[in-house]
């Protein structure tokens, strides 16, 4: 009955965000990081970029992989090559993350554990984006941290293809190829891999197909689908257990001047079963669902200010056998003025309002502004507000570790930082900002003790401050170097010594990441990236990723290795990661 009453609205806007990082001041460079694109000597917010270049000279297998490069984003991966991964940005929890394709809402309503689960191969990203810090007055629920924004290419491009080998049986295989017949075009991709695993219990496979058609005049068609059965062992307890999972993303755009539209539909399909040598003892299956629409429109006030209103309506349901039956419909309104004094400042007042039919309405303003005080520093700021409505699984869940609450109030956080970008020299950039995030009812999975099942609670309130520190230098496409550091401080205050907390105080304390490429003897291309965590526990490690590459025209053939150092560790506890891994492979350029 629920999906009859599903409305398609208007679409969500595309939260593209480039880097101010790659690029001087005196480029005209277009970024979206507000409710439309506006110039980069514009931007008001901490946002980073990796593009589909920037991907090329990293080593790296999955979007995760790509993510893990980024600044304050913390990953708690359960698995190689993005298989299962949670996404923590600036000390947030998983689920307070929002994760978009092309714009259109990726994040899960069963459970944030599958906010990952991308609908997208590698190969067809044109490049990802991540916004720092709340994006609710545009975005919606859930963007406490940040926002991942997934670009998938639009144009038809050349036949691609690529495979690698390594050890446990690992293999990896990728084509796609695209064709142009006057306004028509059409790209088509697929990939899958699979390793027989580092340990018992732990082998993959993965297939995913995608295909975008475009008919000009603005509009799009997008379809994509990715299939998952992987080894669980001590993923969700001390069993050796099996899942199996499956995502369908369809999504339709059609822009007319000024106004864009957007609709689409997503299912997601996950089966788990604890034990598999005692598959009786609890066994899950679940099928959640999501179709909304929205749109928006720009108009010009005058020379100094521009303003956006938007809308958006959908729904959420879930069919399981251990969650029930549930459902939920959303309605939103947007605006967004830009309103710039003179050319060196701008400001960008904000609000949404949401209303859920499960748990009422949700009100989210935001204020951000920049000033360019020299030619090569600029200062910026910004403030809003953000929520989250709890998943199914939190208010739902049983099992034999996990007892959820019904009862759980939605989570509400005001956020503020203040920061600087500047451009000491040629070729150079850098960044500095600071960050405070002031979180109400945060919703945790506590115990009083190891004994004791998990149970889903609101956490009265949780306090997080952090720094973050950036350095880049381009070199042209041959050369390059980048490194980020942050620290970030978490207090959740009613937590204390009386509960252990499963997932808001798994946080890295501090982080480090530098990746670089370059050329070396014997035309030989060298890429590599070395990352640094210290958990809030206490637990840190060195992660060392790289590759040896050489070009034969339009070929290359690669040697690989991820955790070179054979470190040993756990990104979520209880779960071993894979030591050294080698492997090699052959690509098309």
């Amino acid at each position: 009955m629920f999906r009859a009453r599903v409305v398609f609205n208007v679409a969500m806007l595309l939260s593209a965000i480039t880097a101010f990082a790659q690029q001087p001041p005196d480029e005209k460079v277009v970024v979206t990081a507000n409710a439309y694109p506006v110039p980069f000597e514009n931007l008001s917010r901490a946002v980073t970029v990796l593009t589909q270049e920037d991907i090329k000279k990293l080593p790296v297998h999955s979007i995760a992989d790509v993510l893990a490069l980024a600044a304050s984003v913390d990953l708690h991966a359960r698995s190689p090559f993005g298989l299962q991964t949670d996404i923590s940005i600036r000390g947030s929890d998983f689920s307070q993350v929002l994760v978009l394709v092309d714009g259109v809402r990726i994040n899960d309503s069963q459970t944030g554990h599958h906010n990952s689960d991308f609908p997208v191969q590698l190969q067809d990203v044109e490049r990802i984006e991540v916004l720092l810090g709340p994006g609710s007055s545009i975005y919606g629920a859930d963007a406490f941290g940040g926002i991942v924004n997934i670009i998938t290419r639009r144009e038809a491009g050349q036949m691609r293809g690529s495979f690698s080998g390594g050890q446990y049986g690992f293999v990896d295989v990728s084509f796609s190829f695209g064709f142009r017949k006057g306004e028509l075009q059409e790209s088509l991709s697929a990939s899958g891999n699979g390793s027989s695993g580092f340990e018992f219990d732990r082998e993959f496979r993965s297939v995913a197909v995608s295909s975008r058609t475009s008919f000009g005049s603005g509009a799009s068609l997008f379809v994509s689908h990715v299939n998952k059965e992987f080894g669980a062992n001590g993923f969700y307890g001390p069993a050796p257990s099996r899942e199996w999972t499956d995502q369908t993303l369809v999504s339709v755009e059609r822009s007319f001047g000024q106004t864009f539209f957007q609709g689409y539909f997503r299912t997601h399909g996950d089966h788990f079963i604890y034990d598999i040598q005692s598959p009786a003892l609890f066994e899950s299956s679940h099928r959640t669902e999501s179709a909304g629409a929205l749109t928006k429109t720009q108009r010009h006030l005058s020379d100094a200010g521009t303003l956006t209103l938007g809308a958006e309506v959908g729904g959420d349901w879930i069919e399981s056998n251990v969650l029930g039956d549930h459902a939920f419909a959303r309605t939103s309104i947007f605006t967004e003025l830009q309103w710039k004094f003179g050319k060196t400042a701008v400001l960008y007042p904000g609000f949404r309002f949401d209303y859920y039919s499960n748990f009422g309405a949700a009100a989210n303003p935001s204020l951000s502004g920049s000033w360019w005080i020299l030619p090569r520093l600029r200062i910026r700021s910004s403030v809003g507000r953000a929520f989250r409505i709890p998943s199914f699984t939190e208010l739902y869940y049983r099992d034999p570790n996990n007892q959820a609450s019904d009862n759980l109030k939605p989570e509400s956080t005001w956020s503020a930082e203040f920061g600087t970008d500047f451009v000491p020299a040629k070729n150079w950039v850098g960044s500095v900002t600071l960050f405070s995030r002031r979180e109400r009812n945060v919703i945790d999975w506590i115990r009083s003790s190891p004994a004791e099942k998990w149970s889903s609670a609101n956490i009265r309130k949780v306090h997080a401050n952090g720094a973050e520190i950036g350095l880049e230098r381009s070199l042209g496409s041959h050369a390059g170097l980048s490194t980020h550091y942050s620290r970030i401080s978490t207090v959740a205050e009613s937590i204390g010594y009386t509960f252990i907390s499963e997932y808001v105080l798994d946080y890295a304390r501090d982080s480090w990441s530098t990746s670089a490429f370059f050329p070396v003897p014997l035309a030989l291309e060298y890429r590599q990236t070395l990352t640094y965590k210290r958990r809030a526990d206490g637990r840190s490690y060195w992660l060392l990723d790289g590759g040896l590459e050489h070009r034969f025209g339009r070929l290359s053939a690669g040697f690989e290795f991820t955790n070179l150092l054979d470190s040993r560790y756990q990104e979520v506890v209880g779960v071993d990661m894979p030591g050294r891994w080698l492997m090699f492979s052959i690509r098309t350029r």
